[in-house]
């Protein structure tokens, strides 16, 4: 009975020690068209290059002709259309040295070594496109807007914002839709919702364009390399959200008020499209 206890208590310390462990993991600008900008809380903007590598607390803004893709050490990919505001509220790794000078882009699954992570990003306006690759059990992946939540394991979709009201649908994979204050919505492939201002939720196809683009911009397997993410400076947050920096944050420990990676918040519940 000792020797139970004993071993239950040691299973509880590995896992309490893993779960935080957790640290800010690098997300890479992949690409830049036009004008592109990091925006900290009081409205100082610092210009986006392809190359520069940032971390969560960062707001990227694109004017009306700019586009940017960036890639996160997991593996997602995402594409930021004219126009778009969207915060990168948290990406934690329990091991984000595990991927340091990898191409990110390239992961059809987010890498055993880095131990998971946990993703948030805040979509305020505009239309964004994901490809999330694999994700590990203990990750998960969450998109935020003022009407509801977007939550996925490992798909290609979109989200979009305008005025009031939030569209979202589903290229490849399936995602979790909850509109605020309601149950959960499971869109699966060439499906999507539209949430309105009013909270009405309606549902239809893809659209034809979207889909093609997105296979065409976001599904990109003819990269071979990336800058190292060691060669290039971390612009990033360590209090203010919504504020970058241009000094490295190497080794800061996550938020307090984040969850760890493997914790049990990383788990929702679908509903039934």
């Amino acid at each position: 009975m000792k020797l139970i206890k004993l071993i239950s208590v040691f299973a509880f310390v590995l896992v309490s020690s893993a779960a935080f462990a957790a640290a800010p993991g690098n997300i890479a600008v992949d690409s830049v068209a036009g004008t592109v900008a990091f925006v900290s809380a009081d409205g100082a903007q610092k210009q986006v290059n392809a190359g520069d590598y940032f971390r969560a607390n960062t707001r990227l803004v694109t004017d009306e002709n700019s586009t940017a893709k960036v890639a996160l050490g997991n593996g997602t990919v995402i594409v930021l259309k004219p126009g778009t505001t969207i915060d990168f509220v948290q990406f934690d790794q329990n091991d984000p040295t595990a991927v340091d000078g990898q191409d990110f882009t390239s992961f059809a699954k987010e890498p055993e070594a880095t131990a998971g992570s946990l993703t948030t990003v805040n979509l305020v306006q505009g239309m964004a496109y994901f490809k999330v690759a694999k994700l590990l059990p203990g990750s998960s992946l969450t998109v935020k807007t003022h009407a509801g939540n977007i939550s996925v394991k490992g798909t290609t979709f979109y989200v979009s914002v305008s005025g009031n009201s939030v569209a979202a649908g589903c290229v490849d994979g399936a995602i979790a839709v909850t509109p605020t204050g309601r149950a959960s919505i499971r869109l699966t492939s060439g499906k999507s919702a539209k949430i309105s201002a009013s909270g009405r939720t309606s549902f239809g196809p893809v659209p034809g364009n979207i889909k093609n683009e997105i296979e065409e911009v976001v599904v990109d397997t003819t990269k071979d390399s990336s800058p190292a993410a060691s060669s290039t400076t971390v612009v990033s947050a360590t209090a203010d959200p919504l504020y970058y920096g241009s000094d490295s944050v190497a080794g800061d420990a996550p938020s307090a008020d984040r969850s760890p990676v493997n914790s049990a918040a990383s788990a929702g519940n679908e509903g039934k499209y």
